[in-house]
């Protein structure tokens, strides 16, 4: 018998061997089956939860003296609330992946914190299960059943601590099963790439054909060793290598997007255009359309001057919702139709390369409803000399 997921961890192996139905839940710690008394004085069985710190597959010592109740409300052996320990109560909260949870309680030893998350666990369990012990005897948490963790298959090879730790799981649930693509890992793709792989999406295809050289490193997330750059590997490898060590979702494809390859884009959820080479982008862009599918295409175009750089960092989003805008205000730099590429000079310095990045992953996730969003805009301009943003082309 082993502790799900973390079995290095003692205190886990701990609360296994002794029997408790143990769970990793949306990076949540849950002991599930633990008899409780509700307030008519009858026994019955709910779920005790934890927030989770982990360091690679061990367990830190808990941060806090607080955890979850899934249930009816607490209480002792004569119905009455615990209310020294439940501090609040019927505040149904999703806490993801499923886990729905009713009431927050409090229990800390006295002059210090818990050592481990056996210690924890155990003594929330029993000053909850006591008082159900008192009026049913076999009542006990100790069933020995075992529970996998992460009941769905997680996109990460890890257990991602940070949405629970921020408690917004039920937030990141709707970015879970997407499966996304990114055309181009010159400058803004990387970073994008870097943004999603923090996600739960499904899968992550890579496009792109060019070799991974050394300017490359200059515009890219991370810091790549000289070693490493003198192997020419193709960006979608070596992209590949880094951020499949998070997500266990990351597809490389060594290709250039042109008619023969754009099939590949078909049954993706959302595609990302990271292209600074607007060649062939209008196919690509009637191509996604035609598929029904959500893009956003990136861009920048910087001047430099005498008294430094200026210009725009670009978001352009077409949806079902809105397309139109995309051809009758040429939001889309296409040097095929009109013979003017405004991003020539191809100027690109890596922190715009990042907010351009980040700009394009906050609209999908505001597309997503993962954040709020109030203004539906399909266009959006960056001023670099004023440190303004401009909304346009609202569906």
């Amino acid at each position: 018998m082993s502790a799900p997921r973390t079995s290095r961890s003692p205190d886990l192996q701990r609360l296994v061997d002794d029997g408790y139905e143990l769970a990793i839940v949306a990076g949540y710690l849950v002991v599930r089956d633990v008899p409780y008394v509700d307030r008519y004085r009858r026994v019955r069985r709910g779920q005790l939860v934890s927030t989770l710190d982990l360091a690679g597959d061990r367990t830190i010592a808990p941060r806090d003296h607080q955890a979850w109740f899934a249930g009816a409300l607490p209480c002792d052996r004569e119905g009455r609330p615990l209310v020294n320990m439940v501090h609040a109560r019927e505040q149904r909260r999703d806490l993801g992946g499923g886990l729905l949870v009713d009431h927050w309680l409090c229990s800390k030893p006295i002059g210090r914190e818990f050592v481990d998350y056996h210690e924890k666990m155990v003594t929330f369990v029993h000053q909850i299960s006591s008082h159900a012990v008192a009026l049913d005897p076999s009542a006990t948490a100790r069933t020995g059943r075992i529970v996998a963790a992460d009941g769905s298959e997680s996109p990460f090879h890890y257990v991602d601590t940070a949405t629970s730790r921020s408690g917004i799981g039920n937030l990141s649930d709707r970015l879970a099963g997407q499966v996304i693509g990114i055309v181009g890992l010159g400058g803004t793709g990387g970073y994008v790439l870097d943004f999603l792989s923090k996600t739960p999406v499904a899968r992550i295809h890579l496009f792109d054909d060019d070799l991974f050289l050394q300017h490359n490193a200059f515009r890219a997330p991370g810091a790549v060793p000289l070693a490493a750059l003198a192997e020419r590997r193709a960006k979608v490898d070596h992209f590949d290598r880094i951020y499949s060590a998070l997500h266990r979702g990351v597809v490389p494809h060594r290709v250039r997007m042109g008619p023969a390859t754009m099939r590949l884009l078909d049954n993706l959820d959302f595609v990302f255009l990271c292209s600074d080479d607007p060649t062939g982008k209008r196919q690509l862009v009637e191509r996604l359309e035609d598929r029904g599918i959500s893009f956003i295409d990136v861009g920048m175009g910087l001047q430099a001057g005498e008294h430094g750089l200026t210009g725009i960092v670009r978001t352009t989003a077409s949806t079902p919702a809105m397309r139109d805008h995309v051809w009758d205000r040429s939001r889309i730099p296409m040097a095929a139709d009109d013979g003017v590429d405004p991003y020539a000079t191809n100027i690109q310095v890596v922190e715009l390369n990042a907010l351009n990045a980040a700009l394009a992953i906050i609209r999908w996730k505001r597309l997503s409803g993962f954040y709020v969003d109030t203004e539906a805009e399909h266009f959006s301009t960056y001023a670099i000399d004023g440190n303004h943003i401009t909304n346009g082309d609202q569906a």
